[in-house]
């Protein structure tokens, strides 16, 4: 496999709210760049493998059951371990872009604090009359730039 070169923030914005972009996968390991509008918040998860965000643009506040609250701005990383409980939640005034990874391949659940499996596009389809229309959104976040 040669080696892929990807400028994250050429990457189009993605359709709708809490949503996430695969960039590469293999058996035991990948990598996404994840996008949220301001105000979109996902819901309290876990995995079973580790994982890693970097902040690339925007704000990401990292929210958890049993620790404060922690903001992730440009330029920053936070590495969750696995099973631990997390929510992201856009809390800037702009696009925010995430890039990810987890020591997994892409595809498997995610699970809720109870250990019910979650799937990635459960929180979008309950969450529909919540979420603006993709072009409302991003021409809300453009103006407030």
């Amino acid at each position: 496999m040669a080696a892929e070169f990807i400028d994250i923030l050429k990457e189009p914005e993605l359709d709708i709210g809490h949503s996430k972009k695969v960039l590469f996968t293999s058996d035991h390991f990948h990598t996404w760049v994840h996008g949220d509008y301001p105000g979109t918040k996902g819901p309290m998860h876990k995995h079973t493998a580790d994982q890693q965000f970097y902040c690339v643009q925007g704000q990401c506040t990292f929210h958890f059951p049993d620790a404060p609250s922690r903001a992730l701005n440009p330029g920053m990383l936070v590495t969750i371990p696995a099973g631990q409980l997390y929510q992201l939640d856009n809390t800037g005034s702009e696009y925010m872009i995430l890039l990810g990874a987890r020591a997994e391949p892409a595809g498997n659940p995610r699970f809720s604090a109870t250990d019910r499996e979650v799937g990635h596009g459960d929180f979008a389809k309950k969450n529909l009359d919540k979420i603006k229309a993709p072009e409302d959104k991003k021409a809300r976040a453009r103006a407030e730039s």
